[in-house]
């Protein structure tokens, strides 16, 4: 066994089992032991809390998932793009260091090749993280999805299916959905819509996950709901890259505010 693999597979706890252990194990010449080897898409040797919601795992373990669904998207439209993986290679430079980040993406690289079990990873995931972990992690993956300027409708169908899958909530989802990818139906069940503007190129009321029959209380209800998501303190833990992601979707939101605030006062 590499010093690599050893390295990677000591620091995962919940990850390394179940469907996410799977692909991780196989790409990685099944090397957790000889009597414990996985075959692709397997669970062999493995069993995964299917129970409520317990956090026993480390950030490398979300990392670690994260990868797989990185992979899912990327792989979806049916080319990975350089945009995408120099977005992803961020990503992973920024938490692995320059050697085991290589590493990496050399994994990544070969996961892109494989069948993914998308709804049995994300149920997986779903028992073993928190709500606002899910929630960022999908943030994320919109933003790998935008990384070459546009979405395709597979990826977006495939970034729905994540968030569904996840337990993302419809208003957090349209919300996640206007600000990465703008003014289109977020096809969630539940999802609210509203109209748009010229001078502002995204509907600040779907960024804040309402509508714009919303009182004032309930936009800055909204606001502020949304705003603690983003709050350092609530990202703090979570890889550098998600707390970037987290620092410029809290401009995005405040820019909303601002616009919902300024029409409302020059209608009255």
């Amino acid at each position: 066994m590499s010093s690599f693999t050893k390295w990677l597979f000591a620091g995962l706890g919940w990850a390394i089992g179940g469907p996410i252990g799977a692909l991780l194990g196989y790409w990685l010449g099944k090397a957790i032991s000889p009597d414990r080897q996985l075959g692709a898409g397997s669970d062999a040797g493995y069993s995964y809390h299917r129970g409520p919601y317990r956090n026993t795992g480390t950030q490398q373990d979300v990392n670690a998932a994260l990868m797989v669904l990185i992979a899912a998207v990327m792989k979806v439209d049916g080319a990975v793009k350089r945009s995408e993986l120099d977005y992803v290679k961020r990503f992973l430079l920024a938490n692995y260091g320059e050697d085991r980040g290589k590493e990496m993406l050399k994994v990544l690289q070969q996961m892109v090749q494989q069948d993914i079990p998308i709804d049995r990873v994300c149920a997986q995931i779903k028992v073993n993280t928190d709500y606002n972990t899910r929630y960022h992690m999908v943030d994320f993956l919109f933003g790998i999805g935008g990384a070459d300027g546009e979405f395709h409708q597979s990826e977006i169908n495939m970034l729905r299916l994540i968030a569904q899958y996840l337990g993302i909530s419809a208003s957090d989802y349209t919300s996640i959905f206007e600000r990465h990818v703008g003014h289109g139906d977020a096809g969630y069940s539940g999802s609210s819509r509203a109209s748009g503007s010229a001078s502002y190129d995204k509907d600040p009321y779907r960024v804040l996950g309402i509508d714009s029959s919303a009182t004032d209380d309930e936009v800055k209800k909204a606001y502020r709901k949304m705003a603690m998501k983003y709050h350092p303190d609530r990202v703090a833990g979570m890889s550098e890259e998600l707390q970037r992601n987290a620092a410029e979707q809290m401009k995005e939101i405040n820019q909303a505010y601002e616009v919902i605030k300024q029409r409302r006062a020059s209608m009255r």
